[in-house]
């Protein structure tokens, strides 16, 4: 294996471990289940919505689909009960010879009775110009004094019938305002009755207008023939046409009795008639937030997203039914079982993220308070020491070949401690010490311990390195510049007297309760005297150091010494480094 350099192992490790191990990253890590549990939560909060909008949509459609579709059921079946009166009528006709005003009331009053829509029932009599006079005459009989056939006018109520080849006014009819109304003097009536008398069908119209009625209405036409004659052609219709069962009814009843007993709360919907111009078409408009029917409504009210459009058969004519819902979602445009949905996943997701940023947060106070425990013990003990001590390995000790051991200590520290005060004292001493600390870190030494005032540090341990000697030979020049700068700071004589040593050592922990690693052997007993027999503001070493150090740092020959407990020894004091010149000349 190649030579290791002190203070490239320990730094390349500190540096592995900032690079690996930064609070930042350590953070970033802690807080990956938070964001993933975030992430997932949402995704599936969002997830779900789409899931329930898209299935509350569906159910939507299906719940209008339903309710348009028994309005129209039920619309269209009402349109048909009002035209079958006028069936109903025309049957009543045919099978009576002689039908009465009187007998017309009687048969339509069933029909009244039940129905609120009727606006008019009657019976309408082709009556000739030279027949009219008689007609006249027979109707004032009957009880309407002063009649005359009248027609349509625009402004006017009643305006007396001009004269005219044909009239069909309505003779028979509950409703007895309309009675002697000439139908034919409206184009739209004139129209209806030709259509209805050359086909033999029921006709229909919303165009027409019977004076005195609401304009808004539907009027079904059923032709009536002779018997006894023939009808299977359009012009023995002609022939045999004999007039005409008419029934006009009103829109908005239709639709107000059609809407009873069903659920419309999210839909509005307009009746339209395909046939009128467009400005005319939409002849209603159902207002399900106010439960109200508009007729003749704006052009734009009905013209609203269209989402379903039903026919209603009326007769020969086709009216149209068209839907549109009416917005039922959320603020944020989400149907409300979407919007729930989204605001129990986000809250079930931020539950459970808050849970786990607690934990996490109680998780980290621990490490932390688990840190601060073990940067307490590495402060006593090295990481290798420490991680066998976590390991309950029972006795640390180990030997070490070689190992370089260095105590110091301030000369003139007690005499100093005598004129300043404790506290003083202790925080200049501290002071001291974390300048020599961040030594021991720079060069890649390790610190043992400090007993008062003096220092004791090691190189080669507890991992073995090659440079030992060099790493505490430059920490100590250090050492002498540090105090150096103390001195003139405080403006105190501050010296250091300084001893190294290189040799075998013993190192390990020692104690249960404030325990400590220490080191044992001649070596270390050596590096002590040449500290306390040393020269204040000196670095003296043995000459086992020496001869490690000798080719790189100039020395001064001290000489032979008694050193207490050894004898005489030989020692020198380590003065500087030697130019990298002066190396090459050596």
């Amino acid at each position: 294996m190649g030579s290791v350099s002190c203070a490239r192992l320990i730094n390349g490790s500190a540096w592995l471990m900032i690079k690996t191990d930064t609070p930042l990253l350590s953070k970033i890590h802690r807080y990956i289940p938070v964001g993933l549990t975030l992430a997932v939560g949402i995704g599936l909060s969002i997830a779900a919505t789409v899931t329930a909008g898209k299935w509350a949509n569906h159910q939507t459609r299906l719940q209008l689909q339903q309710q348009t579709d028994n309005l129209t059921t039920t619309f269209q079946r009402k349109i048909d009960e009002y035209y079958y009166m006028v069936v109903s009528l025309s049957a009543f006709h045919e099978a009576s010879d002689q039908v009465q005003q009187d007998d017309y009331e009687a048969f339509t009053q069933h029909f009244l009775s039940i129905h609120s829509g009727i606006l008019t029932l009657g019976w309408l009599k082709p009556v000739s110009a030279k027949e009219r006079p008689s007609y006249e005459a027979q109707m004032a009989e009957m009880g309407f004094a002063n009649f005359s056939i009248y027609e349509y006018h625009p402004v006017k109520k009643q305006v007396i019938a001009k004269a005219r080849p044909d009239y069909f006014p309505i003779t028979f009819s509950p409703q007895q305002d309309v009675i002697g109304f000439d139908l034919a003097s409206h184009p739209v009536g004139k129209s209806l009755l030709e259509k209805a008398r050359m086909t033999g069908q029921l006709v229909a119209t919303t165009k027409l207008k019977i004076p005195g009625k609401p304009p808004d209405s539907l009027t079904i036409l059923l032709p009536l023939y002779h018997n006894d004659m023939p009808h299977n052609t359009p012009e023995t219709r002609r022939q045999a046409f004999r007039g005409a069962m008419i029934g006009v009814y009103s829109l908005e009843e239709i639709i107000t009795t059609s809407l009873k007993g069903l659920q419309i709360d999210t839909l509005n919907f307009c009746l339209s008639d395909p046939s009128l111009p467009s400005p005319e078409r939409y002849l209603a408009l159902y207002q399900s937030q106010t439960k109200t029917v508009e007729m003749k409504p704006d052009l734009s009210s009905c013209r609203n997203h269209l989402i379903y459009t039903h026919p209603i058969q009326v007769a020969d004519q086709q009216l149209s039914l068209s839907f549109w819902e009416i917005p039922q979602n959320s603020g944020w445009g989400i149907p409300p079982l979407a919007g729930v949905t989204l605001l129990s996943g986000l809250l079930l997701t931020g539950t459970l993220v808050m849970y786990i940023v607690r934990s996490l947060h109680y998780t980290a106070e621990i490490e932390a308070e688990r840190e601060k425990s073990e940067l307490l013990l590495l402060n006593i003990l090295p990481k290798p020491i420490a991680d066998r001590l976590k390991q309950n390995q029972q006795t640390i000790a180990d030997s070490f070949t070689e190992a370089t051991v260095l105590f110091a200590d301030i000369v003139g520290f007690t005499q100093l401690s005598q004129r300043i005060s404790a506290t003083e004292l202790v925080q200049l001493l501290n002071e001291i010490f974390s300048a020599f600390d961040q030594l021991t870190e720079t060069y890649g030494l390790e610190k043992i311990k400090t007993i008062g005032d003096a220092y004791m540090v090691v190189g080669g341990l507890p991992t073995p390195c090659d440079n030992h000697a060099d790493a505490i030979a430059d920490m100590a020049l250090e050492m002498q510049q540090q105090v150096a700068q103390f001195s003139a700071k405080y403006g105190e004589p501050f010296k250091i007297r300084i001893g190294i040593n290189t040799g075998p050592v013993v190192a390990g922990v020692i104690g249960t309760k404030k325990f400590i690693y220490d080191l044992w052997g001649d070596a270390v007993n050596t590096a002590s005297r040449m500290e306390s027999h040393g020269v204040p503001g000196g670095i003296q070493v043995s000459a086992s150091t020496y001869q490690h150090l000798r080719d790189k740092y100039q020395f001064e020959e001290r000489g032979t010494i008694q050193v207490k407990g050894k004898g005489e020894m030989m020692t020198y004091l380590l003065k500087n480094r030697k130019k990298e010149k002066t190396l090459a000349t050596d």
